[in-house]
């Protein structure tokens, strides 16, 4: 058959435009560092690509669940090892204190201590990580543990009208001492007012100030909050009479004591691979409240407390029982966060070497041979440019003269 010039042109036209090509395609692969840069290079290898770039986005939020966990649960432990600490000084006390031969003053001193532990074992259990406490459950937005006493009232109706000898009394205990303060008659038209007013009513009554005791009154959206400023085991205020009660809504309120939980007993579960979770968190109900069978570690120092104070020796024998058990309590709680810790970190290693597998299979389907690819570039401009030569040689004319 003979070929015509149209036909022979054609052929080296399209052999030089699959050269130009190949020249891309080198130029593209030497450009991104890739052998494979779309599907259609090599269809297998893609796929192992893609399934190798799913697998490690796996890893990789594995591997950041794994962080989370571990911090959570690293910060968990140093408070636990804080609060076991706390508790074998408490013990210590409660030794000391248990001795036949101290005076009250003596243990009165002691309590003075005890008081300064309490506060510090609540301090550190509304611990917070990030801004969210640790040992609140689900609710890790604010305090899970009051670190003093209060009297949470009812809503006030404003403006507020004291009358001298109508409703102008209030009788309240206040860290175990009991007074009756008189309110000075007024208007009060505002809540912060009204807070003002009965703070200061409190805090100038005699019979509190004898014992060096105070509280701080806020007004929240519609009701007032008595808190105590004590600390320790006995932080705590009650109101139970008075003719001001009513009006200031102060008959129907709700005692909290300090060390009150405010949280809830969620636990907290973080996925450390397709099949398994961990739970982070130590819900403070159960570490610290006893919830699930366990006991009150703050009513186990505030019962010490009170009986150093009391200068009671079988009550400092009871408290010192019970100190114990709650340092067992913490204890076992930090042995099982641990083995969670334990768990968190053997299952980091073993992400961490199955990405390197799997980077290592994805780099041997995509990584591009620089030096390989450099002389096939060299190698295919030479062939181009040897496809022109012989074109140009063959008719003699350009490609736009052809064309023309």
């Amino acid at each position: 058959m003979r070929i015509s010039d149209r036909m022979f042109f054609n052929a080296i036209t399209e052999r030089m435009q699959r050269q130009d090509q190949r020249l891309f395609r080198i130029q593209e692969q030497i450009s991104t560092g890739k052998k494979i840069n779309r599907s259609s290079d090599d269809p297998v290898k893609h796929t192992i690509v893609v399934n190798s770039d799913k697998n490690l986005s796996e890893i990789d939020q594995f591997l950041r669940n794994i962080d989370q966990a571990d911090a959570s649960l690293s910060i968990s432990e140093s408070v636990l090892a804080t609060i076991e600490n706390q508790f074998i000084r408490a013990r210590e006390l409660a030794l000391q204190g248990a001795n036949g031969t101290l005076s009250a003053l003596d243990r009165a001193n002691l309590a003075r201590e005890v008081r300064l532990i309490y506060d510090q074992v609540v301090a550190v259990a509304n611990s917070s990580q990030a801004g969210h406490y640790i040992f609140g459950g689900h609710q890790t937005d604010a305090p899970p543990f009051l670190n003093k006493g209060d009297y949470v009232g009812t809503a006030v109706a404003l403006p507020v009208t004291i009358t001298a000898t109508v409703n102008d009394q209030l009788t309240l205990t206040l860290d175990g001492t009991t007074s009756t303060v008189t309110l000075p008659a007024g208007a009060y038209a505002t809540g912060t007012a009204l807070a003002t007013m009965l703070q200061t009513a409190i805090n100038t009554d005699a019979g509190f100030q004898s014992g060096g005791l105070s509280t701080t009154v806020s007004f929240d959206t519609d009701h007032l909050v008595i808190q105590s400023n004590a600390i320790g085991g006995t932080s705590n205020v009650t109101f139970t009479a008075g003719t001001g009660q009513a009006v200031l809504g102060l008959s129907a309120g709700t005692t909290r004591a300090v060390g009150t939980y405010l949280g809830d007993s969620g636990e907290v579960q973080i996925a450390i691979d397709q099949n398994n979770t961990v739970i982070k968190n130590v819900p403070g109900d159960r570490l610290v409240k006893g919830a699930g069978g366990g006991i009150d570690i703050l009513a186990a120092l505030g019962g010490l407390q009170i009986a150093l104070e009391s200068n009671v020796p079988a009550g400092i024998q009871t408290a010192l029982s019970e100190l114990n058990t709650a340092g067992d309590q913490v204890s076992n709680e930090r042995v099982a966060l641990g083995a969670r810790l334990n768990r968190v970190e053997t299952s980091s290693g073993l992400h961490e070497d199955f990405k390197t597998v799997v980077m290592r299979l994805k780099s041997e389907q995509e990584d591009l041979d620089i030096t390989r690819a450099i002389s096939d570039l060299v190698l295919q401009e030479n062939a181009l440019e040897v496809s022109r030569s012989l074109a140009a040689r063959i008719f003699n004319i350009s490609l736009v003269d052809f064309l023309r």
